[in-house]
């Protein structure tokens, strides 16, 4: 069984921004307190490197960040049937992909044939 990191360290959020701009990231709780120290400090004093919204992201090219998958065209297409949503999550699955439109990060595309 595969483990993700939270599962195997405890970790504590700390917020590099301010009350009004939240900027979380997260540390291992088991650093000892100056290493933990220094290392907030470190992350506070550079946390104009990382990417907080996906505005953030432009410029990076292309070819570095895109997804693509080649497809067999010799293989015929399959046909999934249609999953419903449960209705108490497809709200917040809705306003997570207009998020995403709204900044531009995703595109809409044509079904395949």
């Amino acid at each position: 069984m595969r483990r993700t990191i939270t599962e195997e360290k405890q970790l504590t959020k700390i917020n590099l921004g301010f009350e009004k701009n939240l900027e979380h990231v997260k540390i291992n709780v088991d650093l000892e307190p100056i290493v933990s120290y220094q290392f907030t400090e470190l992350l506070k004093e550079f946390k104009d490197i990382f990417a907080w919204i996906y505005k953030d992201l432009k410029g990076i090219p292309l070819n570095v960040a895109q997804h693509w998958i080649e497809l067999d065209t010799s293989i015929p297409l399959a046909h999934q049937t249609r999953y419903w949503l449960n209705p108490n999550y497809a709200t917040i699955v809705k306003q997570d992909i207009d998020e995403l439109l709204v900044e531009s990060f995703i595109k809409p595309f044509e079904e395949a044939n």
